[in-house]
């Protein structure tokens, strides 16, 4: 029996031609397809006065648009534990401390009003995370930023294209991040972008992005390189390829594509698992969410025994996630009580979700699990 994996990229032939022209250009670094890629992620954001920055990676995003929301030595950032570790490790490179907090229970976003009880004078940011593609409690958030003046730097790396009162998260608001690693919604083999809201921004964006020199960035998009230089802030190797952003135009242009498939797979799950006793599914009917991951909750200390009932089936799944403030190199990071997080930790499940998924591992899936609560 085929082995249904947890992440499967969707890489077609429309990709593997991308993936030719661009090498055939001959122009494999930064260039004109990055360029074309920063567009067409603006156009689909329906972006008004806002901008796009393409990285190699969504940790980069994020590192540049804390360095860019002015945090630094001396300021606190404050993000939920229950997260990946790049936030967290982006935080710390700033030279910022990391503070982190618990979640909700409901949307597993952070919780705003546990949030608020770490905000000291040395607060500078609200880093919070649309987990799974399902909006954290976002007008909290902002209100929250703007009671204490602080920046928020959006983690909308599980989000590309969910939206908020028919609004795409990231068309709005202050910085916002997303990642196009290989297992997101849309891939650029590795990658991310920042949207920034003014031109100065966008300017401080690219020096970073490119070991801080002035010129170079508008010359690469036309696949040239500038010759007549200067080096006028810190800055990093953070830019995005010709050849990885070929592959994300290639991508972006089948998102809505990917996205309803994987919400319908999502509703499927949901109407299968609701009714069961023992789980908890997502908040959501999906109608407004790009899902990277469906997460359900396997109650009453069930689920070592789920997975490996899964596992004989030849059914791959994930834990998402170890919480940070458990690693060694952040225990001792200031955290608000963690009640949900460690509750949710030790429920949590994600069952397999692709784009285009075949309708008969999604009908595996449906019944393994049901098997094992018929058991």
């Amino acid at each position: 029996m085929e082995k249904i994996p947890v992440f499967v990229p969707s890489i077609g032939e429309d990709t593997r031609k991308h993936l030719d022209e661009a090498l055939n250009v001959g122009w494999l670094g930064m260039g004109s397809a990055t360029k074309e890629f920063e567009e067409r992620i603006s156009q689909y954001l329906d972006l008004n006065g806002r901008y796009v920055v393409a990285t190699n990676t969504g940790t980069s995003a994020l590192h540049i648009a804390l360095l860019v929301g002015g945090v630094g030595p001396g300021d606190e950032v404050i993000t939920p534990s229950f997260n990946y570790v790049s936030d967290h490790q982006a935080i710390r490179m700033t030279g910022a401390d990391l503070v982190m907090c618990d979640i909700c229970d409901d949307n597993l976003g952070i919780d705003c009003e546990k949030a608020e009880t770490l905000i000291t004078n040395k607060t500078k940011a609200i880093l919070p995370l649309h987990f799974a593609g399902i909006p954290c409690d976002q007008i909290g958030v902002y209100q929250l930023a703007k009671k204490y003046g602080l920046r928020v730097i959006e983690d909308a790396c599980h989000a590309f294209g969910t939206t908020i009162d028919g609004r795409k998260i990231g068309s709005y608001g202050d910085i916002t991040c997303f990642s196009f690693d290989p297992v997101k919604i849309i891939t650029s083999i590795d990658g991310g972008c920042v949207v920034c809201n003014d031109e100065d921004e966008l300017q401080r964006l690219h020096h970073l992005r490119l070991l801080g020199v002035n010129k170079d960035t508008i010359e690469r998009y036309k696949n040239k390189r500038a010759w007549d230089y200067d080096v006028v802030s810190e800055g990093y190797r953070y830019h995005l390829t010709n050849i990885m952003a070929s592959i994300g135009i290639s991508q972006i242009k089948r998102v809505e594509e990917f996205i309803k498939s994987r919400q319908k797979v999502c509703q499927a799950y949901n109407k299968a698992f609701g009714g069961i006793d023992g789980l908890k599914t997502p908040q959501s009917d999906f109608s407004n969410v790009s899902p990277f991951i469906y997460s359900l909750r396997v109650l009453n200390r069930n689920r070592k025994a789920l997975i490996e009932h899964l596992h004989d089936l030849n059914i791959d799944v994930g834990i998402h996630f170890i919480p940070v403030h458990r690693h060694t190199y952040f225990s001792k990071a200031r955290r608000s009580d963690m009640t949900i997080t460690e509750k949710v930790v030790d429920e949590v499940l994600t069952l397999p979700l692709h784009s285009i998924m075949k309708p008969e591992f999604v009908q595996r899936v449906i019944d393994g699990v049901l098997s094992f609560f018929k058991q």
